[in-house]
């Protein structure tokens, strides 16, 4: 079997987790099934232990698809301090959830064919190439990551049955079609009723603010009347395009790093081979790979006989093609057989190994060669200018980083040294501005030695630019005198005031309303059948109408509610209309209302699972 060959491989040992490739099935990687030492661990599940090292990778994928989906704000987050410990919680719940799960799936018997394991395996597209299974892919990805067929092979029948039972528990929640009617009857319902406004401002007239309240409010409440902290600095910039648009590279110089490293320009020789394995090592297993090798030799195709005659059925069913031939990879005399073949679609005699005997056929030979100079030039002269400006780069940014340090109280010597500007920036906060909004420089700047002490920042490389910063003018975070926010204080208080005098005459209103006595002159504005979404009343009083309850035997439905404007306002509901379905739209919400239903069976059974299990954290 391939398999069996491919455990006879030399490839690399370390164990590099295939979390990238296999995102479909993992959370993790692979290296909790296949055992670790006695490494260090994050947690302990039922007896089995989470590593610290797969919870790095999962850390780290996991902040990496953060970044990919929040971009530059990600940056702003990693530097509070409470939202990285529980992001690290978070992937330590995941991680130890995967794992209780995975028990749970083994527990209960549920493991997948080995035809199941082979199609999931053969349609990843991580192993494909062109939409097709290629087997050197799949071959070279698993030694790169230094484990065999079989392991992936046990990972797979992990992951599947845990993904089976999920679904098995999960996909059996569903939504009644009457529950979405329902629901739509609810949605598409529509109401009449009336409202009264009572505005606020009305009562500031008649209310007054004491010097004392002022005082006191000003002292609980002294946060709101701080002063932001912020900064503008002085600051050079050292830019790599800068430097890469100095450098020249002559022909000369191009021809002669050519004419140096021919060898780098060499494509390798590049060999693909097949093969039809017998297994067994008695004679008459010899017999049969003997009476294999001559039906080729008499014209028949190599790749059908591999199809229908290889007991290598993985191979097999690919005309038992092994891909790419590199040293190392396979089984030595199955190797050095394809390497001993001269030409494209030569077939080797019999060649016995330890899993049997094999006939070897070279499907692909791309000879060496060596690329012409005037092909691969301009990427000499790349090159050459980018490895050239890295190295004066790196030099520059060393000189201005230490001029910057040892003459810490200005940035004109480091400027006038390397030629650059001083550049003044706007005033920065400390959620940043257009100019600057990364928080290493934020941080940085703000750092004590930069903002009080007046000391040039160390040397900060942000992509392919290096700044040195220095303060040009600083302003701490303070809390402003009570006599610049004296009015917005008094302004505050009176509103305050005047809502509470506007929600008692509201109570009195509703009073009056409920018992069919408003006083003369008080009028309700009414609105016929509006919806949920109507947008020809105010929100707030819609929110409040669609709360009310349905009114019965004459009963009077109507309660107070604020506008988003601050005024308070009576809302009654006088009819309820009953909604329509929209049958076009049912399996819509269904859809919807089955999402919510599987993730809460999926916390439940998480938690039922967590509450039974031995679980020590570790982090």
């Amino acid at each position: 079997m391939l398999d069996r060959i491919r455990e006879g491989s030399k490839g690399p040992a370390a164990k590099i987790i295939l979390f990238v490739i296999i995102i479909t099935f993992a959370l993790t990687g692979v290296s909790g099934y296949l055992g670790g030492g006695n490494e260090d661990y994050v947690a302990e599940v039922n007896g089995e232990k989470i590593s610290r090292m797969d919870f790095d990778r999962a850390y780290q994928n996991e902040r990496a698809r953060m970044e990919e989906q929040l971009g530059d704000f990600f940056d702003n987050l990693l530097a509070d301090e409470s939202y990285m410990r529980d992001f690290r919680q978070g992937v330590l719940e995941q991680l130890i959830e995967e794992r209780l799960a995975t028990q749970f799936a083994r527990e209960q018997g549920f493991r997948p064919s080995p035809e199941s394991i082979r199609d999931n395996i053969r349609r990843m597209p991580e192993f494909q190439i062109g939409g097709q299974f290629n087997n050197d892919r799949y071959v070279a990805l698993l030694m790169n990551a230094g484990f065999t067929p079989e392991q992936f092979r046990d990972y797979m029948a992990n992951e599947l049955g845990r993904s089976t039972m999920l679904s098995g528990i999960m996909m059996s929640e569903f939504m009644l079609p009457s529950e979405a009617e329902y629901f739509q009857r609810l949605q598409n319902q529509r109401r009449s009723g009336e409202f009264l406004r009572i505005p606020v401002e009305s009562y500031t007239d008649s209310v007054t603010v004491s010097d004392e309240e002022i005082a006191e409010f000003y002292a609980q409440n002294e946060s709101r009347f701080e002063t932001e902290e912020r900064i503008r600095v002085e600051y050079v910039t050292l830019d790599f395009d800068d430097v890469l648009a100095t450098i020249d590279v002559s022909e000369e110089q191009a021809r002669q790093f050519y004419e140096q490293n021919t060898a780098n320009f060499r494509s390798p020789e590049r060999r693909e081979i097949a093969h039809i394995l017998v297994e067994g090592d008695d004679q008459a297993t010899r017999e049969r790979a003997e009476a294999l090798l001559a039906r080729i030799q008499q014209g028949e195709d190599f790749a059908e006989l591999a199809a229908t005659e290889s007991d290598d059925t993985f191979s097999g069913s690919d005309g038992g093609e092994l891909g790419r031939l590199e040293r190392g990879m396979i089984d030595p005399d199955v190797e050095d057989a394809g390497f001993a073949l001269a030409q494209q679609g030569d077939v080797s005699e019999i060649i016995q190994s330890e899993f049997g005997f094999h006939i070897v056929k070279l499907t692909m030979l791309r000879e060496s060669q060596v690329d012409a100079f005037d092909d691969v030039r301009d990427m000499i002269v790349t090159n050459l200018r980018r490895e050239r400006a890295e190295q004066a780069y790196f030099e520059m940014q060393q000189e201005l980083s230490q001029i910057a340090f040892e003459m810490d109280n200005s940035l004109e010597p480091a400027a006038q040294a390397l030629d650059l500007e001083i550049q003044v920036s706007d005033w920065i906060g400390r959620q940043g501005s257009a100019e600057f909004d990364d928080q290493r420089v934020l941080n940085e700047i703000f750092s004590r030695d930069v903002a009080r002490d007046n000391l040039n920042s160390e040397l900060l490389e942000i992509g392919e630019r290096s700044y040195v910063f220095r303060a040009a003018e600083y302003q701490q975070a303070s809390v402003m005198p009570l006599e610049d926010v004296r009015e917005r204080i008094e302004q505050t208080l009176l509103l305050r005031k005047a809502r509470e005098e506007a929600q008692q005459f509201a109570q009195q209103l509703l009073d009056d309303y409920r018992a069919g006595e408003l006083p003369a002159g008080v009028d309700m504005e009414s609105f016929d059948a509006v919806s949920r979404y109507s947008d020809s009343v105010p929100s707030a009083v819609i929110n409040q109408l669609f709360r009310l309850p349905v009114p019965t035997d004459g009963s009077v439905s109507a309660e107070i509610t604020e506008l988003r404007d601050g005024d308070i306002a009576i809302v009654a509901v006088t009819e309820v209309m009953e909604g329509e379905v929209d049958s076009d739209s049912l399996a819509q919400v269904t859809e919807q209302f089955q999402a919510r239903y599987i993730d809460a069976a999926y916390q439940a059974f998480m938690d039922a699972l967590k509450e039974q299990a031995s679980i020590r954290r570790n982090l």
